[in-house]
């Protein structure tokens, strides 16, 4: 079955992407997977609010939306993140972005520590239909880590709570090179 780009029937599904709830009549994306604790053909489907899918999960995503005969609200601003997720292959794991409590973080880019109060972008890796945690990157990395600084929209989407002055800082520092 291929995957589905509808609206929610009810609000019980939870975003894979940002583990939010998807509400009833919500138009949401579908990613359809075999399931591997059941019979043998049988499958599953993974909801993502369209923002999530088009940041996370971008070539199931655009294989979708290119089927998708209902006009969608931001369908082109999805579609263009989606496209640079897909040319840059390690744009969807970045996810939120903060201010390192710790120094004890390293780098996943550089290999360096990333210093207390520094901007550092967390990192999900996607395995078995789950994202899981994987390290940090200075903000600054951004441009060597993913090949690309055009990261301020998927980040500012898992990262709600972001100020503007917030903002204004991190743009600064993914401008910038890291701190080494």
């Amino acid at each position: 079955m291929p995957h589905v780009i509808e609206r929610a029937a009810t609000g019980r599904a939870k975003c894979r992407g940002c583990s939010g709830r998807i509400a009833a009549g919500e138009v949401r994306f579908g990613e359809r997977l075999p399931n591997p604790f059941a019979d043998e053909g049988s499958e599953m489907t993974h909801w993502f609010h369209l923002a999530c899918a088009a940041f996370r999960r971008p070539e199931p995503f655009l294989e979708t939306l290119a089927g998708a005969a209902d006009p969608l609200a931001d369908r082109d601003r999805l579609e263009r993140e989606a496209r640079l997720g897909a040319a840059h292959r390690r744009l969807p794991r970045l996810t939120t972005a903060e201010r390192a409590p710790t120094g004890r973080a390293t780098c996943r880019s550089c290999r360096e520590l990333i210093e207390k109060g520094a901007w550092r972008i967390s990192l999900v890796y996607y395995e078995d239909g789950r994202f899981m945690p994987s390290g940090f990157i200075h903000a600054g990395c951004a441009r060597v880590y993913v090949e690309t600084t055009d990261v301020l929209d998927r980040v500012r989407h898992f990262s709600p709570d972001l100020s503007e002055p917030d903002l204004v800082d991190l743009r600064a520092a993914l401008a910038g090179s890291h701190p080494a």
